[in-house]
């Protein structure tokens, strides 16, 4: 049995002990792949499952609402999570413990991402399905069916219209990309390791960023900032053909992604610095 897997067994041997409704399922699909992200990351194995509790107590929370309140599910998720238990954004750092669910769990702060996930958890946790949705540097979550709104994390879950997403965070390409719809568990993990390759390319760690801006890029195809960041750091360390290829693929992803042409541009004067003096 690999570490991961034996993680997931007894974070779902911590849910069976559970007598509540919703917290004896077994960890669902997004559950189990946060969790083992934050193992991928570095996390201690019984703060994860330290996490999960801590998990189980918040679904609880929000279950006897809701059976009170019978309203909108989101609504009461946010008086539960930002007033119950006292959660705060983060919007200064972008440090990798604000974006791990236990992390945030344990510190009640999250970014954007950190808390869009704790979100996406909840809901699956008490089998109300949200949708997490990526935009150019920033995250939120959706819910579903009739009467569906935004929910924005960074202003304690209030419903913003989607003009307000527009205005404060366009451009993005409109048809068939990575931003403004639901996004898979599978590209959620890739936008968790795209953040986590920006925190160690911060914190000097190039190798490793490279490393995590690939597994971002190859999960995640269509997400543009991924590959141009893992070209980047190719670039960097002077593999050009490489930077050329993912730069490419950023463009074919979006075209006029801020920046890609000028990294173009000096990457084709580092690989013909003649050529280039002569201009």
């Amino acid at each position: 049995m690999t570490a991961k897997a034996a993680l997931v067994c007894a974070v779902a041997a911590a849910a069976t002990g559970c007598t509540r409704s919703a917290t004896q399922r077994p960890p669902g699909p997004i559950v189990s792949t946060l969790f083992a992200l934050d193992a991928d990351f570095g996390a201690d194995g019984d703060a994860i499952v330290r996490a999960f509790s801590s998990l189980q107590d918040i679904v609880a929370a929000v279950e006897q609402r809701h059976r009170r309140t019978r309203g909108d599910v989101a609504d009461d998720i946010n008086v539960v999570v930002f007033g119950e238990f006292g959660f705060q954004r983060e919007i200064e750092s972008t440090a990798s413990r604000f974006f791990q669910l236990s992390s945030v769990l344990g510190d009640r702060r999250g970014s954007c991402l950190g808390l869009g996930a704790l979100y996406l958890a909840i809901g699956e946790r008490i089998g109300v399905p949200l949708d997490g949705i990526l935009l150019p540097g920033h995250f939120f979550v959706r819910t579903r069916g009739p009467g569906g709104h935004n929910v924005e994390l960074l202003r304690r879950g209030e419903a913003m219209p989607d003009e307000w997403y527009r205005k404060k965070y366009r451009p993005w390409p409109e048809n068939r990309s990575a931003y403004f719809r639901p996004v898979t568990v599978s590209e959620l993990g890739s936008i968790h390791w795209y953040n986590r390759g920006n925190d160690l390319r911060a914190a000097g760690d190039l190798g490793a960023a490279e490393q995590a801006f690939a597994r971002a890029a190859q999960e995640f195809p269509g997400f543009a900032e991924a590959h141009a960041s893992l070209g980047a750091a190719q670039q960097r360390r002077g593999a050009f053909a490489e930077a050329e290829a993912s730069y490419r693929a950023a463009a074919r992803a979006w075209p006029d992604l801020p920046g890609l042409a000028h990294n173009l541009e000096l990457l084709q004067e580092q690989r013909d610095p003649d050529a280039a003096a002569q201009r």
